[in-house]
């Protein structure tokens, strides 16, 4: 694993412990105890309190906050996992061939962008309720 940082983590209720992550930075969870960080490729949900890991997606490359629908997304290449209060919500299927990104999140919808196998990226939209594609290009296969 590739070290990007140290993170120390100091919780209300226990000992300060740190983690090591592969990236800079953390995202806050619906989980008051629990965060969620990217490392070596993986996306990690961590009970801060505890020092378990909750939740482990691969591959993952961003994390995306939704304070709207209280939810975290867990951001691949090509799809996308939703993690809640209590865990993963949702997840969808592969939305894009690569490059998925969360580009804004609306009260009935996610808008994603995606490549398509064309030279310019394209929309794909997805239902924040349970993550099913709403609309986008069809994949190539």
């Amino acid at each position: 694993m590739r070290i990007g940082a140290i993170l120390r983590i100091t919780p209300l209720d226990g000992e300060a412990w740190d983690v090591a992550v592969g990236k800079a930075g953390w995202a806050r969870t619906p989980n008051p105890h629990a965060i969620a960080v990217l490392s070596d490729g993986h996306g990690l949900v961590l009970d801060v309190v505890e020092r378990t890991v909750l939740v482990d997606v691969e591959p993952v490359v961003r994390i995306t906050e939704d304070e709207l629908h209280d939810l975290v997304y867990l951001v691949g290449f090509s799809a996308i996992s939703a993690v809640g209060h209590d865990g993963i919500a949702w997840s969808t299927g592969r939305l894009a061939l690569d490059d998925l990104k969360v580009v804004r999140i609306e009260p009935e919808r996610i808008v994603c962008s995606g490549s398509f196998g064309e030279p310019l990226p394209s929309e794909v939209v997805v239902d924040p309720r349970d993550g099913t594609r709403i609309s986008g290009p069809d994949l190539p296969f």
